[in-house]
């Protein structure tokens, strides 16, 4: 009798990686935006002034290996590590790789700081508009605008105003920042180093420093701060060498599903939690890759393959709940985290349409012109 085979009731993925990530039909934006939203949740929990510091269901799912807000910054950096390699792949030339990651990231950052630092500063400060012509504001704004020129240690007071909303970071997950600009000048190196094809050359490289940075981590340790999030941009970046032969979908994630079940009765009795960080990274981003490869079908979502508002949500949405803390009686985390939410999409849309998506035409009519 023929045994069947589960994995033969889920379709294959039609179609390669390469050609997801190639197209304009795929469905990584949303898969972005996905993991943004996420992050408001985490830090709507961690902000409410009810229950100050609570932890979000998910995270108290996922402690002590990670949280909800470090599993979506990590399948960003995932996510990230495909898309920056192939923009270093599709056009090595050091001067416009780095021209379109400074339209990407510093106007619609430097727009963010202006504004949240100008609103913060004239109504939530102990001087008020006073504190407008102070140096400090408009060191905090530039510095963090230009990431602190990519600085290994950042000084605290650099990240926070005395007397601004209590002396609190202005803006958290700028961190996060910092790291992925020294990615992208990892990928600039790496690329006009290589000495061999640059799909091949990148591969290596990418899995030499992944295997540097887990088993010899004294190699890398004066550039990457944590191991787990420069693991998964070079896991993105791997990911997009192989990605012409690479097919990602439901059984792909249906795998990841039965190999972290398979391991969870060992890990509770070794470690009294079913799940570890690699099996919790390894379910969430083939589930990534696989809703990304998989492109979006339905008339509503299509609209997100063509704006991006996830880096917006992601920049405004932590001193959007502060101010929201500011202003408000206290709320308990579902309404935080719902009002921050509404307010911070809100401003998300018009960073995209206003700052972001006009900075990036720029700068593409300025390459075409024979930069």
């Amino acid at each position: 009798m023929a045994i069947l085979n589960p994995m033969r009731l889920l379709p294959p993925p039609t179609r390669t990686l390469a050609g997801a990530i190639d197209g304009h039909d795929n469905g990584f934006n949303l898969v972005r935006l996905v993991c943004a939203l996420l992050v408001v949740v985490f830090h709507g929990w961690q902000l409410n002034l009810a229950s100050p510091g609570a932890h979000d269901p998910l995270t108290r799912l996922l402690a002590p290996h990670t949280d909800l807000g470090g599993l979506a910054v990590g399948v960003f950096f995932l996510v990230s590590g495909i898309f920056i390699t192939q923009s270093w792949v599709r056009d090595p030339h050091l001067l416009r790789f780095a021209v379109r990651r400074v339209a990407r990231i510093v106007p619609g950052l430097f727009a963010c700081l202006l504004l949240t630092t100008l609103v913060a500063v004239a109504f939530f400060s102990d001087q008020g508009w006073h504190g407008l012509f102070e140096r400090a504001t408009w060191r905090y704004v530039f510095g963090n605008t230009f990431l602190h020129g990519l600085r290994y240690i950042i000084p605290p007071q650099e990240l926070s105003l005395p007397g601004v909303l209590g002396g609190q970071p202005l803006n958290g997950p700028l961190w996060t920042l910092y790291w992925e600009g020294r990615m992208y000048v990892m990928v600039a190196l790496l690329g006009l180093a290589a000495v061999l094809p640059l799909r091949t050359w990148l591969r290596g490289a990418a899995i030499f420093l992944l295997l540097a940075a887990n088993l010899f981590p004294e190699v890398a340790a004066g550039y990457l701060w944590e191991a787990r999030m420069w693991s998964l941009f070079l896991c993105g970046m791997l990911l997009y060498t192989l990605a012409p032969d690479l097919r990602i979908g439901a059984r792909h994630v249906a795998c990841a599903a039965a190999f972290v079940a398979m391991n969870a009765t060992r890990w509770s009795d070794l470690n009294h939690h079913p799940l570890t960080w690699f099996g919790i990274a390894l379910l969430a981003c083939t589930a990534a890759l696989a809703a990304g490869a998989g492109g979006v079908r339905t008339a509503p979502l299509r609209h997100l393959q063509r704006h991006d508002y996830s880096y917006g949500i992601y920049i405004y949405h932590w001193p959007v709940l502060l101010l929201l803390r500011a202003v408000l009686p206290p709320l308990g985390p579902l309404a935080t985290t719902a009002l921050g939410m509404a307010a911070t999409v809100a401003l998300a849309v018009l960073s995209w349409h206003w700052v972001e998506a006009p900075a990036q035409r720029v700068a593409r009519a300025w390459l075409r012109r024979g930069m």
